[in-house]
């Protein structure tokens, strides 16, 4: 009774642990989930949307306990986070070299967070040889990718309700090719962000 007194105030207080118990509480019997149902929970709790500014980001973030800012960091460092007892902060830069890269990158940052909890707990989702980083951005990937999956439906309903055929025609292809092309973007952010990080570090050599 008295453990689970504490874990209780612990997740009033701590929502990031909560959101990892109720994780291992519907997946414990198939462990690790993959970050393809992590993203999905994770998508689901944060309530995280395809486009969002960096105000609408930070008062997300403290939805949950999390302070988020935005800062000059080493040009090779794209973010990182810190936990100390309750308190969670997450850092991105404030130079965004590449379109959607600090949505990207806040769910690269949560990724890690998660694993710390995960393996505070004792249900860590990654072997001592697998990459928390690739696994962060595969993560991060998979959850922009969500957003946009989630939000289609309701884009789907508001192209059907356009009277007049033609215009609904349109709509609809106008919004599978933005589907498509969200998608995609999604699937490329990683590299193209390296590629213009490189392209930059060649710059500041050459000068």
């Amino acid at each position: 009774m008295i453990t689970v007194k504490l874990l209780t105030d612990g997740t009033r207080n701590n929502r990031l642990l909560g959101f990892c118990l109720a994780v291992i509480s519907r997946h414990s019997e198939n462990w690790p989930p993959t970050e393809q149902v992590l993203a999905n929970e994770f998508v689901s709790w944060l309530g995280v949307r395809p486009f969002l500014t960096r105000d609408a980001m930070r008062e997300l973030c403290l939805s949950k306990g999390i302070n988020l800012s935005f800062s000059s960091l080493a040009q090779e460092l794209r973010g990182f986070n810190c936990s100390f007892q309750d308190k969670k902060e997450i850092v991105i830069s404030e130079h965004e070299n590449v379109p959607f890269a600090d949505l990207h990158t806040l769910l690269h940052e949560f990724r890690e967070m998660l694993e710390h909890v995960f393996v505070e707990l004792g249900w860590a989702t990654l072997s001592p040889k697998d990459s928390l980083e690739e696994t962060a951005e595969e993560f991060a990937t998979v959850a922009r990718m969500e957003t946009g999956a989630k939000e289609f439906p309701a884009y789907i309903e508001i192209v059907g309700n356009i009277e007049t055929p033609w215009q609904r025609y349109l709509g609809y292809v106008l919004l599978v090719v933005g589907f498509v092309a969200y998608m995609f973007t999604c699937a490329t952010l990683p590299q193209y962000e390296e590629m213009v990080a490189e392209a930059g570090r060649q710059r500041y050599v050459r000068t």
